[in-house]
This record gives C-alpha cells, structure tokens and sequence, in this order.
C-alpha cells in the first residue's frame, strides 16, 4: 500500500503529469487496495452537473454514466449533501433509487460506498466504489478483508490534488480546471472509440493500448488522444503495441 501511495504523490510532486491519466490510476489503486470490484470518479461541470472522469473498468464508466442519467444514486447523494454514502447491500436500497439499483445489480455490483472530493471549501463531485457482494462496505477494509486501514478517503484526497496542483502560478479557477480535465476526458473517450472500432475491441482494452502507446511515446495521455482523433495518428501504430 505504501508503494502505491508513494507512486501517486510522487507523480503529484513532478512536472507535467496528465490530470486524466491520474485520476485513472487512482481508481485502479482504489480498487488494488480495498478489494473492491471497481471505482469511478466523478465531477460537477461549470453548471453544476455531475460527469464522470475517470473509472476502473468500462463497467463501472457504464453504471455512473446510467446513475447520472437518472439523476439518482449514491454518487449524486453524496455531492449533493458533501457526506459520505453507504449502502451494504444494494437490494436493500431499490427504494431510495430505484432506478439506479436494478442498474447497478445488473452489472454485478451489490454494495457501494460515495466519499465526497471537496475543494476550496466545497464538493466538487466523489469517489464511488462498488462492491460485488452484499454486506460489507466496499472500501471499508484493507486488501485483506481483516480491517486494513481505509484507503478510499486518502486517495479522493488525492485526486482533489491532482485538479489543485495544476493551478500553482496561474489564474483558474477550481471550476476551470475541472472544465479542462472534462475537455481531456473527452478526447480520450473519442479516441477509445476509435481504436475500438479499428480494432474490433472493448473499451477496457483500447485504453489500455491508447495508454501504453502514450507512456512509450512520452506524451500525455490526453495528447495523445488528440492526436488519434485528429488524424496525426494513424490508429494502427497505437493498435499495434
């Protein structure tokens, strides 16, 4: 666990990292370290609407893209009161969302747990992780299962820092540079896209090649995906490995 961390803060401390390519990682340790099935992250826009960011697997992109839809689920409940959200067992909670839950059960996820990001005093969207068996609180315990220590708040925390740090000697705003990370969100989702359908592959592994080709070429990962879309890059190279 202590690797992991120093991992991510170390990248924090160095020049030029990829806000998107953080925050992806992020949820992946998330998920690594608490033994859960998954985790996303998810942000208000400049109008105040939540948008997902970054996600550990394509499933759970699926699932907060549908919570958000709904405009019901643990994620929207936690940024709108800026406290944490629990629910053990999700077949419990059909009343409280009722679309969201069929949803999420239908995906294989059983538990969730919302933690708030809060930056300059408010909540600017959470962190999500999603269990795949009722009765436990995903994130609650370590790896182990036997109370290792909570990692789920450390790591919001972390990707709160991420947006912050981008704002050292310039004049955004928290609210801009949240603009900007969606803006490099959405260029890596078009260039998922892409590579998918040259490639005739899933989500999950079109990123994974997008990222690979990315940290080879020492370009950011947003950058890269520019790149795809635009044209510069023929998707080949990058379905190649």
């Amino acid at each position: 666990m202590n690797e992991a961390f120093a991992g991510l803060t170390g990248t924090l401390t160095g020049q030029g990292y990829d806000t998107v390519e953080f925050l992806h990682r992020v949820t992946e340790v998330c998920t690594a370290l608490s033994g859960a099935a998954g985790a996303g992250l998810v942000v208000a826009d400049r109008h105040g609407r939540l948008r997902d960011i970054a996600y550990s697997s394509d499933r759970v992109r699926r699932l907060e893209a549908l919570q958000i839809a709904a405009d019901e689920g643990p994620c929207l409940d936690c940024h709108r009161s800026g406290e944490t959200v629990v629910e053990p067992d999700l077949d419990r909670a059909r009343g409280r969302w009722p679309r969201f839950v069929p949803q999420a059960v239908a995906l294989g996820f059983r538990s969730v747990r919302a933690v708030p990001l809060r930056l300059d005093g408010q909540t600017v969207g959470a962190l999500n992780v999603f269990g795949d068996r009722p009765g436990t609180e995903p994130g609650e315990y370590g790896r182990d299962g036997r109370g290792g220590p909570d990692v789920v708040q450390p790591l919001a925390d972390l990707a709160v820092l991420a947006l912050l740090q981008r704002r050292y000697g310039r004049e955004q705003t928290a609210t801009e540079e949240i603009s900007v990370a969606l803006v490099d969100r959405t260029a890596v989702e078009r260039a998922k896209g892409v590579l998918a359908e040259a490639g005739g592959l899933d989500m999950d592994t079109a990123f994974e090649l997008l990222r690979s080709h990315a940290r080879r070429d020492g370009t950011g990962l947003a950058d890269m995906a520019r790149a795809v879309v635009g044209g510069l890059l023929d998707p080949a190279v990058v379905l190649a490995g």
